[in-house]
């Protein structure tokens, strides 16, 4: 199957307080297996929902999400949470690495939640981390590596379950403009090299250039699809 996910007029519907917000309004759209997609918007256009909708981090108020053919409204949380553990590897703005953990304990992680053995997960970790260029780095802590490494240790964790799709929200949000371009261009290599699914978020335009799809989203609506052609697709 080329299609990996699959949204079919995915609404999503906040309540708070008594007051109803309309994230995502009516969203089609299917991704297939190695392409990597950039969405951006404004702030409050839905694209970090609907990211979050695509991992099976939450589900949709109406329409259908599907990940590789399965009806995910269908799917108890433990078919949800198995998808998340094993098909999908979550990058995001903050690192969230644990900070008396070193390196590879944060990149072992998932794979203890897996029952994985200490020594392949350590292997595991080791080769992941030396892959994002960080095989001198092994032992150090969170607050002894720069922001760009601490992302650079993200990746690999999200890696380290052999997903078949990762998903980034703004994950340079946080880095300044060099270290930036340097997380960009392992996600890109990782694309090319791996033939890995990547749907990033992002706001910044120099950023989804890296991307081979640019999707435009406002008002919780898919409002443009851009091609690596700059051929533009009205919704």
């Amino acid at each position: 199957m080329d299609e990996i996910i699959v949204l079919e007029d995915v609404v999503k519907v906040y309540k708070m307080d008594g007051v109803e917000t309309v994230a995502l309004n009516g969203v089609f759209l299917k991704v297939k297996k190695g392409e990597f997609i950039a969405i951006m918007g404004p702030s409050g256009s839905g694209k970090s929902t609907m990211m979050h909708l695509m991992g099976c981090l939450d589900r949709p108020t109406s329409g259908k999400i599907f990940f590789e053919g399965r009806d995910t409204s269908k799917l108890s949380d433990d078919e949800l949470a198995e998808i998340r553990n094993k098909k999908v590897g979550f990058v995001f703005q903050s690192f969230y690495l644990l900070p008396r953990y070193t390196a590879l304990q944060n990149v072992e992680l998932p794979l203890i939640y897996q029952g994985i053995s200490p020594k392949e997960r350590r292997e595991k970790a080791k080769a992941l981390l030396e892959k994002v260029g960080l095989g001198d780095r092994l032992y150090h802590r969170p607050t002894q590596l720069s922001g760009g490494q601490q992302q650079r240790v993200a990746i690999a964790r999200a890696l380290v379950v052999n997903p078949i799709v990762l998903l980034a929200d703004e994950p340079t949000g946080n880095l300044d403009s060099k270290s930036s371009h340097e997380i960009m261009e392992l996600i890109n290599r990782l694309h090319k090299e791996e033939g890995l699914t990547i749907i990033l978020v992002t706001h910044e335009r120099d950023i989804a250039d890296y991307a081979e799809k640019v999707i435009r989203m406002q008002d919780g609506k898919i409002i443009d699809i851009e091609d690596k052609k700059r051929e533009i697709s009205h919704v």
